[in-house]
This record gives C-alpha cells, sequence and structure tokens, in this order.
C-alpha cells in the first residue's frame, strides 16, 4: 500500500465492492438494474477477451444482450480484498433460469476500482473459451 493509500480507503472501496455484489443479486433484475447506481457515466467494464461497455447504460444493454439467457444470478464464494482504491473480487457466478436452473456457471476474478464512491473501472477473467462453448451449447 502507498503512503497516499490508507487502510479506511480500503475498507470504503471493498464495502462499496461488496454492496455491488449484493445489489446485483438482490432481485431477478439486480444484475440489470445495478449499473445505474453503482457506475459512473465513465465506468469501464471489460470482461477481458469478450467485451468492454463504457457507462451505466452500454454496460447494462450488454448484460440484457449477453450470449446466454438467463433471468437472475447468484454469487458464490465472494472473497473480496483490496489495496487502496482497487478491490480485488474472486467469485462463482451462477446464471440462472427463473427456476433456478443454473445455464451457465462462470468462475471469476474481478479488479474494480472505486473513485468517489463508483465502479470506475472493472475487468473480469476467467475462462473465455469454457464461456463460448457455454453459449454455443445454448444457441443450438
Amino acid at each position: 500500500m502507498s503512503s497516499s493509500q490508507t487502510p479506511d480507503e480500503t475498507a470504503r472501496a471493498v464495502e462499496r465492492v461488496r454492496e455491488f455484489f449484493a445489489a446485483t443479486v438482490a432481485t431477478p433484475e439486480g444484475f440489470w438494474n445495478s449499473f445505474a447506481d453503482y457506475f459512473a457515466a465513465t465506468t469501464i467494464w471489460e470482461n477481458v477477451g469478450v467485451a468492454k461497455t463504457v457507462g451505466p447504460q452500454e454496460a447494462a444493454d450488454f448484460a440484457r444482450a449477453f450470449p446466454v439467457s438467463f433471468d437472475h444470478m447468484r454469487i458464490e464464494d465472494l472473497i473480496l480484498s483490496g489495496a487502496g482504491d482497487r478491490v480485488y473480487a474472486e467469485r462463482t457466478d451462477y446464471f440462472c433460469k427463473k427456476d433456478g436452473t443454473v445455464v451457465l456457471t462462470v468462475r471469476a476474478l474481478g479488479v474494480l476500482e472505486v473513485k468517489e464512491g463508483k465502479i470506475a473501472h472493472w475487468r473480469d477473467y476467467f475462462d473465455t473459451a469454457g464461456f463460448a462453448s457455454a453459449a454455443a451449447k445454448q444457441h443450438s
């Protein structure tokens, strides 16, 4: 941690990211609705190897047009740690139908940067080959 970063800054960033992930699964529409509250107009969300969006509207549009059809998400095994305004989020994302049937499971490591209470940058790293395979199976 550099001398300009404080434990309080890290704690605030981690808590904000925890709130964001809780909001994404709070309701079936939580994932799509969370961007407006937690992203700034210039937030970059990058699913490395898949897509990159800027701002809450592009993020919501991408999420709604996701290559795998789902009704809600469930996040498990969420582990958050941070340094300054950067938060590391290891987790397993389950994309589910209305009845709870899992249509896609993604193990991911995200790096989120929090500035002025908003997520300013979010990069997710995961097995894009496995993701593409699952998306192709659902559409065949």
